[in-house]
């Protein structure tokens, strides 16, 4: 058996993607339980060291689900005040910008990963499942058949707030699906 010699750029890249990888398992926050169940497995252990399967993996259940509230909008202001007191970065290392995730697009019904949300749930406004769009003040709204809505935080016309009666209602209207 002769020994595959490796180029350095591969190795070079093995070890980045491993090191991104260590990033996202510190980030899911897991018990020493959970990790160890998850990592016990051979098929699972052997998925997870593919960096890019990782990013993909979604929070699962119905826990995700949360109602969108004036304290999840006080969060968000508050994060976006900390990213402006930031000293500015040097904007020609911007290489890891999270991108939105394509299955989580508005209008596309929502993945079954994420599991069916409580009926109550529906067409009411929720907190944003998407890291991308976390950062900036949005909202998103399941309407029939678990499809994916997402509105702007910020009052409407200078006037509605997100938890104004006219405007809960104007996005129901919205988002109604009629029978053709």
């Amino acid at each position: 058996m002769t020994s595959r010699k490796i180029p350095f750029f591969e190795f070079w890249r093995s070890q980045k993607e491993r090191a991104a990888l260590l990033k996202r398992v510190d980030q899911l926050s897991l018990d020493p339980s959970q990790l160890k169940q998850l990592l016990g497995e051979s098929e699972v252990r052997a998925k997870l060291q593919n960096a890019r399967m990782a990013s993909l993996l979604p929070p699962v259940g119905t826990e995700v689900f949360r109602r969108f509230t004036a304290a999840s909008l006080g969060e968000i202001q508050q994060r976006l005040e900390a990213e402006a007191n930031e000293p500015p970065k040097n904007k020609l290392v911007e290489t890891d910008l999270p991108k939105p995730a394509v299955h989580l697009e508005a209008g596309k019904p929502l993945p079954f990963v994420y599991g069916d949300p409580p009926p109550q749930l529906l067409n009411t406004p929720l907190d944003e499942l998407d890291p991308f769009y976390q950062s900036q003040k949005t909202f998103i709204v399941l309407g029939k058949g678990n499809t994916l809505h997402r509105f702007n935080a910020d009052s409407s016309c200078y006037l509605l707030s997100p938890f104004s009666p006219v405007r809960t209602a104007a996005i129901k209207i919205l988002i109604h699906s009629y029978p053709l």
